[in-house]
């Protein structure tokens, strides 16, 4: 299985498992049965619907809803679950696959927005599965596009009650004396990182230099600062 080293904003690199031809189509047939039976369910109640408020005929307005749904469906679905799910949709989740952004972060609006697009048209399945065999981080096109690849990583349900059961890392700073970025990236390795190669381990060690290089210049700041004030005194 091919993997891929990103360098976070944080300046640490991480390797990620990248999804290939078999999972990432396994993942879009579940995504396309969801697809095709809400569709499905959909006709069938607006036909029923026809049925019993025009006489068994399914008029212009019938046929206008279900066409717009099916359009809704069809283009808005990967793009509203990649940006609710944080980068899966349902068949990703199933089989622990997760889209992010080239540089490690999680996707946005924009990315969601040109895959989805893409995926809709210019990338029909036969032409996804082509480039994404061929392709050294295996895109598709719409990762091409949006700068962004598919990795593989093991999806529990009870992420956020496995991630409380952990303890803070002893060598880190207290929660309490880290930014929002930085108790990001620690949450991220602490749930990612039994899925690494190295189970975490290069993670840690860039983590605990990064602490303790911004513990050294925090000391010395403090230090000039007293140093300045006593010369001022």
């Amino acid at each position: 299985m091919k993997t891929i080293t990103i360098i976070t904003p944080a300046n640490i690199e991480v390797e990620y498992r990248l999804a290939g031809v078999g999972s990432r189509l396994s993942a879009f047939i579940i995504d396309f049965t969801i697809q095709t039976l809400t569709i499905l369910l959909i006709t069938l109640l607006v036909w029923g619907m026809s049925s019993t408020f025009w006489d068994g005929e399914m008029g212009g307005t019938a046929l206008s809803v279900i066409i717009a749904a099916g359009f809704v469906i069809h283009f808005g679905y990967f793009i509203i679950c990649e940006l609710v799910m944080n980068g899966q949709t349902i068949g990703k989740r199933t089989l622990g696959l997760r889209a992010i952004r080239e540089n490690g972060q999680p996707i946005g609006f924009p990315q969601a927005l040109v895959r989805g697009l893409v995926r809709s048209s210019a990338d029909i399945i036969y032409i996804g599965l082509f480039v994404i065999a061929f392709h050294p981080q295996h895109k598709r096109l719409g990762d091409i596009a949006a700068g962004t690849v598919v990795i593989c990583e093991k999806y529990s349900n009870t992420f956020e009650l496995s991630l409380a059961a952990h303890e803070w890392p002893h060598f880190l700073p207290r929660p309490a004396e880290v930014t929002d970025e930085e108790r990001h990236v620690v949450e991220e390795w602490l749930r990612r990182r039994d899925d690494m190669l190295d189970g975490g381990g290069k993670i840690a060690q860039k983590l605990a230099e990064y602490f303790t290089a911004k513990a050294e210049i925090q000391e010395y700041q403090t230090a000039e600062e007293v140093y300045s004030e006593s010369t001022v005194d």
